[in-house]
């Protein structure tokens, strides 16, 4: 079958279906001009129908898309919020030596809350290691995406144990975007898989970014 008798067989997007679309704007009081402005001449409409054609979450109304050469991964985890800065260390890599600076800076990151939550976290890795932290911020921010704690990223060690097959990349670390300064430098937390071994470390920021590494995000 050639390439034009197969675009043939296709169904365009229905009269009917534009219409539910149409409905849809003026049940949200969206007049004409504004979903030309502010749906058409800006993209957010191709923008959405990319999210569409590619399978890809949307948040806050906005399609969530990789940057050029970039990867996306959703990841669900069951989080408490307020547990213990060393237990939650412990669980998120059982192999990390007593010595890791990761178990200094609790008192840098109080809990956000109480209680065990349950949400999904998106995360961005740039596979060419072309990637870095002010690059993955800037492109969270276009999506108004929120950084995360480390008890969130702890929660990916502890609920996803093989990560690293999950994604295909081993070794492979998850940074914490909700940066400190320690010793005087800007640094991270992070979950770092590799084989059967899973530790949890305190890293520069500048060192994030490689073809390992990803960078979470709430939404």
């Amino acid at each position: 079958m050639s390439r034009h008798e197969k675009k043939v067989m296709q169904k365009s997007v229905s009269v009917a279906q534009i219409e539910q679309v149409r409905k849809m704007a003026g049940d949200k009081g969206i007049d004409r001009d504004r979903f030309q402005k502010f749906g058409l001449d800006n993209g957010l409409v191709a923008l959405a129908l990319d999210a569409v054609v590619l399978g890809l979450p949307i948040t806050i109304g906005i399609p969530i898309i990789p940057p050029p050469g970039g990867r996306i991964h959703t990841v669900r985890i069951k989080v408490a919020l307020n547990r213990p800065w060393l237990e939650a260390v412990n669980t998120a890599g059982p192999d990390t030596p007593d010595n890791y600076n990761v178990r200094k800076v609790g008192d840098l990151y109080l809990p956000t809350g109480t209680g065990v939550i349950e949400e999904d976290l998106i995360l961005l890795n740039y596979p060419a290691g072309d990637g870095s932290w002010e690059k993955a911020l800037a492109w969270a921010d276009q999506f108004r995406l929120r950084k995360t704690d480390p008890r969130r990223v702890f929660a990916i060690g502890e609920g996803h144990p093989n990560f690293h097959k999950e994604v295909g990349i081993d070794p492979t670390y998850v940074v914490a975007t909700e940066e400190c300064s320690f010793v005087g430098r800007r640094q991270a937390c992070v979950v770092w898989w590799s084989g059967s071994e899973r530790r949890a470390r305190l890293d520069w920021v500048s060192r994030c970014g490689y073809a390992h590494a990803w960078f979470a995000f709430r939404k």
